[in-house]
């Protein structure tokens, strides 16, 4: 959608909204969508390409096989409870190779002792006796696992010949790498024996693509989209969905989330070359779930704030049910904050108490396309303000000024002779005196700036007639979130 260049120099930013009126539709959704686009087993009852509404965590791992991303995803978004509508997307595995970690076991252990692996989040105890010898202590490792209440939802699978156990995972991607490369393990209390993890052992292999899943979700409107996928090639493709589905004459407002679990540099790379409006990019590096995990409980947590207050800012908001990095180390610094949100991404951090929090949420759009740093619309309330009044409009239109749900009012022009409109027509002016009511109204309910001071925006909308169809544009300054105020206290000598 191109806006027209028509905005006074100034900070505030400015987003456009096209209404086209004549087109027919209907009301707004009355509930706000999240579709979870992950990666289906053969064990689940779904066949890709399916697009389903999801109840329960259940369900999520009955259609698309437990310990899946795509189960993940959904069964993390519902167990956040949001009262999230959830709908789940089964895209085909890339056939390709798992990836696998192991750990191998040497020596014979002088004491008993407790070895801890944690495995995408979940912590497996194994008790170790004095003596146990190698292939014992492994043995036990892999039975603990497999006891755990949790192994059918884990990502791999276990399986121990000798002193080796090793994890497979169940998707066979080269994203699956991902899956035990956050796998890490404790062994202070673990006297002796020498208890080596190796998440390197094998790479996944085989490249996953959202093309098919996109366009049967063309179909319907959601208001999130979540990928699994977390590579600029699907990024570009989500882009292009979101905005193509965001356009006047589509009306399926929408907004994507990826995560990665990436070096912080190269989720630079990705969010830099990205920087799309619409896609936001969470940064998980070294969370204890996934990255796919993380975006889809962020999201959850969108939907439910942004269902009633579109213009909800994020400043420090505090997610505790994702596990942050177990070491302090990984943590990411205040420096990497501030390289993250000047660089399109929304970063996890960690809070004094070790709980995770969104510092901010941005969207990837960080720079013009002379690569210049821009920030006109920096957060992610900026795009999702400009789609709840674009609901409202087609909501208030559909109501005011259609015969019936997809037939609109005749459209005419504006009398110069100030003779009568006649029943169920239509003016360019009455659409725009129109739009000035809604303009003040979303003032009130503080989603924008004052539309009239200091800058009259309500003289740039601007409607005309085009055949059978007015075509409205007004520009939404929107309000800027309240975020915290840096404050520097300098002191020096007598």
């Amino acid at each position: 959608m191109t806006v027209p260049n028509m905005f006074p120099d100034q900070k505030t930013p400015v987003v456009g909204v096209s209404a086209i009126l004549g087109t027919g539709g209907s009301a707004g959704d009355s509930q706000l969508k999240i579709l979870m686009i992950g990666v289906g087993l053969s064990t689940g009852s779904k066949s890709s390409g399916d697009i389903d509404p999801v109840a329960s965590p259940d369900d999520a791992d009955t259609y698309y096989g437990a310990g899946g991303s795509a189960a993940r995803m959904v069964r993390r978004a519902i167990d956040e409870g949001t009262g999230a509508l959830v709908y789940g997307a089964f895209m085909a595995d890339a056939g390709g190779t798992a990836a696998q970690a192991t750990i191998t076991v040497t020596g014979t252990a002088s004491a008993a002792g407790t070895y801890m692996v944690c495995i995408n989040g979940w912590i497996v105890n194994v008790s170790i006796a004095n003596g146990d010898a190698q292939n014992t202590i492994a043995a036990a490792i892999d039975t603990a696992i497999k006891a755990s209440p949790y192994y059918d939802q884990m990502p791999v699978t276990s399986a121990v010949a000798a002193n080796i156990v090793t994890l497979t995972t169940k998707e066979q991607n080269e994203e699956a790498t991902e899956l035990v490369t956050n796998i890490w393990q404790d062994t202070t209390t673990v006297y002796t024996a020498n208890i080596a993890l190796n998440t390197a052992a094998t790479a996944g292999a085989g490249a996953l693509d959202m093309t098919a899943i996109l366009t049967a979700a063309q179909a319907y409107h959601f208001d999130y989209i979540v990928t699994r996928c977390s590579d600029s090639t699907n990024g570009g493709l989500l882009e292009t969905h979101c905005d193509t589905m965001s356009s006047a004459l589509k009306g399926k407002y929408c907004q994507g989330v990826m995560g990665s679990m990436d070096t912080h540099a190269n989720i630079v790379t990705l969010a830099t070359g990205l920087n799309a409006f619409r896609v936001q990019i969470v940064d998980a590096y070294k969370c204890q779930h996934a990255h796919f995990e993380g975006a889809a409980v962020w999201t959850a947590w969108r939907m439910f704030e942004e269902g009633s207050r579109p213009q909800t800012a994020y400043s420090d908001y505090p997610i505790p049910t994702i596990k942050v990095p177990k070491l302090v180390t990984d943590h990411i610094t205040d420096t990497q904050i501030e390289t993250a949100l000047d660089n399109g991404i929304t970063p996890i951090a960690v809070d004094g108490g070790g709980q995770a929090y969104i510092p901010r949420s941005v969207t990837s759009h960080c720079q013009t396309s002379g690569g210049a740093p821009d920030d006109t619309v920096l957060d992610t309330s900026n795009v999702t303000i400009t789609h709840a009044c674009a609901m409202d409009i087609k909501s208030d239109f559909a109501t005011a000024w259609m015969v019936k749900p997809g037939v609109a009012f005749n459209i005419m022009d504006d009398p110069t002779d100030g003779s009568r409109i006649p029943s169920q027509y239509v003016t360019p002016l009455l659409v725009t005196r129109r739009c000035w009511g809604w303009l003040d109204r979303w003032h009130k309910q503080k989603r924008i700036v004052n539309p009239e001071s200091p800058v009259d925006y309500k003289k740039q909308v601007s409607s005309s007639r085009s055949g059978n169809r007015t075509n409205t544009r007004l520009t939404l300054p929107c309000a800027g979130g309240a975020y915290q105020f840096d404050v520097q206290l300098y002191q020096k000598a007598a």
